[in-house]
Formats: structure tokens, C-alpha cells, sequence
């Protein structure tokens, strides 16, 4: 299932991966991409990480390895044309094991596919040797003048987000996102902001360029609204959506921040602070929501880390008195006032 527009004389098509099982690329997307490659055009494809998988599994217990310094799988990076396994955060690398460490089968899949496998899929596919450029590509003036030649004599390209700023070098005249919502399912109040943004800015910004957005969510009124091509229209929906919830601009959040080697101290230390909290905000009589989650990665470098987060119209003025109060500065506690997000 696919949903075509015309929009400023361009080709929206929204594809609808729930409808298609097992399937790399939906029928619509391989059909364009070996038409662009028959007519010797450009294609840029654009996927969410670099590496080569973000985590791999067992398909007989369904255990994931994780890097025993941080709460994160460990992924699958190709360096020098070899595979290694490194955990994404604090860069320890472990053995190229395919013997599941829990029941020891070794009937080990990938979840997921990002730059390095995607391109190995479309030389196998349709023939063709897409060039992957990331961050570390444009991190020097060197590297930025050699990624200039690369643009403008490769017709095939694999990145991230990097090219998201239109190029004089490479003018695609197809682009694909590639598993386009992933971080959708991320729980934030501004993930479908920060998503949207990033497809919209991406659509007007190469403005002779084709699109096709492979999606999980076809439904969400990210999609939708990206058919409309209408910013404001996503504005209203969002707005909605966070009146209904009293996120910002309705309220302020905060986040106290608290990490610690020793995983039950990390628990006391928040319960205690989260409790002298709730006595403070009855007795100063504030409607303050207060609420205590880990965030999306519990465990980094060592450190467990956990959140307590705050949520009203005028915060600062709480904040003010709970660090007077509460001392929670000198307990080692952090506080990021309007934070990007709160995860």
C-alpha cells in the first residue's frame, strides 16, 4: 500500500512497510529505484544511523547482547573492510562471536539495517555501488574537499542526515528514506516536531528532487501532513496534541538528574529527593506534575542514570526554592531547565 502526491512539482510517495512482510524494499521503491537506474539518474538514500546494524539477536531465545559498561546492544560496525562489534557509546569492542552467549545456538539475525548493509543490499539488488558518507566525512577541510569530488561524480549516495542541507556538488533527482520513523516510537513530547522538520526542511530544500518515505507509522499525522506540504497545518496538530498534554509551550519541564556506579544508591538517592519534592510542592500548594523514569539509555560508561521530571507554568521560581531548600547541587544532583527532550 502506497500514498501518492503532487506537490510543488514534486512526487511525494508515502509506502505503507506494514503491508509488506519481509521485504528489504516495498514493490513501488524497487520498481523507481531500477527505473532512475536505467535512466542513469541520481539517488540518494538517507537512513536514521551509520554502522553496518544497530544490534544483533537470538532467534531461538530472543536475547539481545548488550555492552557490559553501557545499557545498549552492542552494534555491528564495518572498519577496514572487516566486521567488528562495538558498543555505539563507549566504544569497547567485543569478539566476533555468532554463538548466542544464553543458550548457545548460533542461529544469530541483525535487527536492523543501516548504511554499510544497505549498501551492500543494493549492489545485490540493482547492480550498483551506492558511496556511504557520515559526520567523520565533513569533520576536516580535507576530508570536506575530497567528499566535494565525491558528490559530484557519484550517482548513488548513503547517508544520514549530513546532506540534509542542500548541495551545489550532488542534486538527487529521487531521494529515499530508508525505515523513515524510527525514532518515532522514541517516548518524547517533540519527537513528531523534530521529525517532521527534518523531512519538510529536507522536500524544500531540494526542491527538483522525488521522494519516497518507507514507513511503519503511515497513519501518524507526520505523514499525513507531509503529503499537505502545509507547515502550519502540522503546527495546529501539534499544538493540539500538546495543549491536551501540557507540554511546552503550555507548561516548563524540567529534569533533576542523578547518576551513580552503585545501582541501589541510584535508587535511594532518587526516591529520597523524589519524596522531599512532593512534601515541598503540597506544602508551597503548587500543581506541579513530578513524575521519576530512567531515561532512554539507563546505563553509560559505568554510570546508571536516572530522572526526575517537573512539569508546570512557571518552574523556575520551584526550582529556585528546591535548590535553596534542598541543597540538591551539593547532594550531586543536575538540573536541566527546558531541556530538548527528556529522555
Amino acid at each position: 500500500m502506497y500514498i501518492l502526491s503532487d506537490i510543488e512539482d514534486k512526487k511525494i510517495v508515502i509506502v505503507d512497510l506494514l503491508s509488506e512482510k519481509n521485504k528489504l524494499f516495498w514493490d513501488i521503491t524497487q520498481k523507481s529505484i531500477k527505473k532512475y537506474v536505467k535512466l542513469w539518474k541520481k539517488i540518494l538514500f538517507i537512513t536514521n544511523k551509520k554502522w553496518y546494524s544497530s544490534s544483533t539477536i537470538c532467534a531461538d531465545c530472543w536475547y539481545i547482547p548488550k555492552c557490559k559498561n553501557c545499557d545498549i546492544p552492542i552494534a555491528k560496525y564495518v572498519h577496514k573492510n572487516e566486521f567488528i562489534y562495538m558498543c555505539p557509546i563507549c566504544k569497547t569492542i567485543y569478539e566476533n562471536n555468532w554463538v548466542c552467549q544464553k543458550c548457545w545456538w548460533t542461529n544469530i539475525k541483525e535487527i536492523w539495517i543501516w548504511t554499510y548493509k544497505l549498501a551492500w543490499f543494493l549492489s545485490d539488488m540493482f547492480a550498483i555501488t551506492p558511496k556511504v558518507l557520515e559526520n567523520t566525512d565533513i569533520n576536516s577541510k580535507a576530508k570536506i574537499e575530497k567528499t566535494k569530488k565525491i558528490l559530484e561524480n557519484e550517482k548513488y549516495i548513503i547517508s544520514t542526515s549530513i546532506l540534509s542541507t542542500e548541495s551545489k556538488y550532488f542534486n538527487p533527482d529521487l531521494i529515499i528514506f530508508f525505515n523513515a520513523d524510527i525514532w518515532l516510537s522514541i517516548p518524547d513530547f517533540n519527537v513528531w516536531e523534530k521529525h517532521f522538520l527534518f523531512l519538510y526542511e529536507f522536500m524544500k530544500k531540494y526542491k527538483t528532487s522525488n521522494f519516497i518515505i518507507q514507513t511503519f507509522n503511515a497513519n501518524n499525522y507526520v505523514y499525513k501532513n507531509i503529503l499537505k506540504f502545509d507547515l502550519q497545518w502540522f503546527w495546529n496538530k501539534e499544538l493540539e496534541y500538546r495543549r491536551q498534554f501540557n507540554y511546552p509551550p503550555y507548561s516548563e519541564i524540567a529534569l533533576i538528574m542523578y547518576k551513580s556506579e552503585i545501582e541501589e544508591r541510584l535508587y535511594l538517592k532518587i526516591s529520597k529527593l523524589e519524596s522531599e519534592l512532593k512534601y515541598l510542592i503540597e506544602t508551597q500548594k503548587y500543581e506541579i506534575t513530578i513524575f521519576s523514569t530512567p531515561p532512554l539509555v539507563y546505563k553509560k560508561f559505568w554510570k546508571y542514570h536516572y530522572n526526575i521530571v517537573l512539569k508546570w507554568e512557571n518552574l523556575k521560581s520551584f526550582l529556585d526554592i528546591v535548590v535553596d531548600k534542598l541543597k540538591i547541587k551539593e547532594k550531586w544532583f543536575q538540573i536541566d531547565w527546558l531541556p530538548n527532550n527528556i529522555i
